[in-house]
C-alpha cells in the first residue's frame, strides 16, 4: 500500500505541479491573483453587509418611532387604521393587542437600543431578521413593539436592495478574468524569457554533433551570465580541441617515423623468425596507434555530412571480405539513402562486421528501412559476450580474455570508435545476445534532411524495429 500511495502521490504532483518553468511561474501567479482577489471579494462582502445591516436598523427604527408615536396619539379604535396608512412598500405595519413575534425570538440590542433612542415611549421590541422569501434581493425584518400602554405594533419590514451585496457568481466571475488576464500577460512576458532558455539547451544538446553553436547573448541579466559563460566553455573546449588535434597530428608524424625505421633494419636480420617476430610486433604497434588515433580524432573530423547510399556501403563491407576468404553476407534493400559522415560511419561498420567475422566466424548483416530512418542487425554464430560486460566493451581499451585478446590484433578501440561515429550522426548502438547463440550489434540511423535534400522513404519502410 505505501507503494501505490507514494506512485499517486507522484502523479497527482505530476499532474498539478507543471514541469516547464513557464507552466509553474503561470501557476504561481494565478494563484495569487485568485487568493488575493477571493479576500478581497470575502472583506468587501462582510463590510457591504454590516453596512447594509446599519442603514437597514437605522431605516426601520427611524418609520417605526415615527410610527409609534402615532399610535401613542390616537385613539385606540382608529389605530390599526392609521397604522396602516401609515405603511408604504418597505414598511408594513399593524397595531393590534398581540405580538405576532415572542420577545425572545431574536436578539437585536443594536435595534432595539435606536428605537427607543428615537422614540423613548417605546417599551420594548422583539423581532426577527432573515432574506425576504428566500430571496437575495432584499432582508426582512418581522417584528413587535411595545407601547406604552401594552398593545402592540407589528411589522414586517422589506429594505430592497439592502442587506446583502451582489450576488457570489459575480465575485467568482470577476475572479476568473482576472486569472485568464494574468495567465495570458505572464504568457507573453514568459516566451521572452524562455527562450533564451531553450535556445541554450539546443546549443547544449548540440556540443560534439557538429560545428560550435554560439548562443545569443540577449534577455534579463542572469540569463546573459549564463549565456556568456556558457559561449566561455565552447571557447574553452575548442581550444583544447584545436591543442590537442595539433598534438595527434605530430603524434602521428613521430611514432610512424620510427616504426617505418625499425621495419627497414628488420629487413637486414638474417635470422627469418626474428625478422618475422619483430615484423609482428610492429604491425601490431601499427594498429594500436592507428586505433588510437582514429579514436582520439573522434569529434575533430572536419568531413562534412552527405547523402550516402547505406546498402551500397554495407554490401561493399561484405564483398571485401567475402574476397578475403570470410563468411560474410548483407541481405537488405539495394538502396537506402541516409545523411551521415560518410568516412566515419564506413569506418564503424567496418569495426562492427570485422569484429563479428573475427570473433565470431561470420557476418550477417541485415538492413530495415523505417519510417525515422535506418535499422542495421549485425550478427555473428560465436560465443556472444557475458551481460554483464555487453555495456563494457563500448569504454576505450577494453578487451575481453575469452575473446579479444592480442593474438587477434584487438586493441580494444573498434566498439569505442563506432559508438563515437554513429552517436556523432544522431544513432544509437547496443549489443545483445542472441537467443540461439552468438552476438547482434543493433544501429540506428535517423534519416536526416539537413544534407540540403529531402532523403526519400522506401515504399517498404517499417515503423520501427521488428
Amino acid at each position: 500500500m505505501t507503494g501505490f500511495w507514494a506512485v499517486l502521490r507522484r502523479r497527482l504532483y505530476g499532474l498539478l505541479w507543471p514541469r516547464g518553468l513557464g507552466g509553474r511561474t503561470i501557476l504561481v501567479l494565478s494563484a495569487a491573483v485568485v487568493i488575493v482577489h477571493l479576500g478581497t471579494v470575502w472583506l468587501y462582502h462582510e463590510g457591504a453587509v454590516e453596512q447594509a445591516d446599519k442603514v437597514l436598523t437605522d431605516q426601520v427604527a427611524a418609520a417605526l418611532a415615527v410610527a409609534a408615536q402615532a399610535m401613542i396619539e390616537t385613539v385606540p379604535a382608529e389605530r390599526d387604521a392609521r397604522a396602516h396608512a401609515l405603511s408604504h412598500l418597505n414598511l408594513v405595519l399593524h397595531w393590534g393587542e398581540h405580538a405576532t413575534t415572542e420577545k425572545s425570538t431574536s436578539d437585536l440590542p443594536v435595534f432595539r437600543r435606536r428605537l427607543r433612542e428615537l422614540s423613548p415611549g417605546v417599551r420594548g421590541v422583539s423581532a426577527q431578521f432573515g432574506l425576504a422569501g428566500g430571496s437575495h434581493t432584499g432582508a426582512m425584518l418581522n417584528g413587535s413593539v411595545t407601547l406604552a400602554d401594552g398593545t402592540f405594533l407589528n411589522f414586517t419590514s422589506v429594505a430592497a436592495g439592502g442587506g446583502l451585496p451582489e450576488p457570489v457568481h459575480s465575485a467568482l466571475l470577476s475572479t476568473t478574468l482576472m486569472a485568464l488576464g494574468v495567465v495570458a500577460v505572464a504568457s507573453v512576458l514568459l516566451r521572452s524569457l524562455i527562450r533564451p532558455l531553450r535556445h541554450l539547451a539546443a546549443a547544449a544538446d548540440a556540443i560534439g554533433l557538429g560545428p560550435k553553436v554560439a548562443v545569443a547573448e540577449t534577455g534579463p541579466e542572469e540569463v546573459r551570465h549564463v549565456a556568456q559563460a556558457f559561449n566561455g566553455m565552447q571557447a574553452r573546449i575548442s581550444r583544447l580541441i584545436d591543442d590537442r588535434t595539433l598534438a595527434l597530428a605530430a603524434v602521428s608524424h613521430d611514432l610512424r617515423t620510427p616504426i617505418t625505421r625499425l621495419r627497414l633494419r628488420a629487413g637486414f636480420l638474417r635470422d627469418p623468425e626474428m625478422q618475422a617476430a619483430i615484423d609482428a610486433d610492429l604491425q601490431e604497434m601499427e594498429a594500436m596507434i592507428e586505433a588510437t588515433l582514429a579514436y582520439l580524432r573522434g569529434d575533430n573530423e572536419t568531413e562534412p555530412k552527405r547523402v550516402v547510399d547505406l546498402a551500397a556501403l554495407l554490401s561493399t563491407l561484405t564483398d571485401n571480405l567475402c574476397d578475403a576468404g570470410k563468411q560474410a553476407i548483407y541481405a537488405g534493400p539495394q538502396h537506402m539513402p541516409v545523411c551521415i559522415h560518410p568516412s566515419a560511419i564506413r569506418r564503424a561498420f567496418a569495426n562492427l562486421v570485422g569484429n563479428a567475422v573475427t570473433y565470431g566466424g561470420s557476418a550477417h548483416v541485415t538492413a530495415t528501412p523505417m519510417a525515422a530512418g535506418i535499422f542495421v542487425r549485425i550478427e555473428d554464430t560465436g560465443p556472444g559476450i557475458a551481460p554483464d560486460d555487453l555495456d563494457r566493451v563500448f569504454e576505450p581499451f577494453q578487451r575481453l580474455e575469452n575473446s579479444r585478446n592480442r593474438g587477434t590484433g584487438g586493441v580494444g578501440l573498434g566498439l569505442a570508435i563506432a559508438r563515437q561515429a554513429i552517436e556523432k550522426d544522431g544513432g544509437s548502438i547496443r549489443l545483445t545476445n542472441r537467443m540461439q547463440g552468438g552476438l547482434c550489434a543493433e544501429v540506428f540511423l535517423p534519416t536526416d534532411a539537413t544534407c540540403g535534400r529531402s532523403l526519400p522513404v522506401p515504399a517498404n519502410a517499417a515503423t520501427g524495429p521488428g
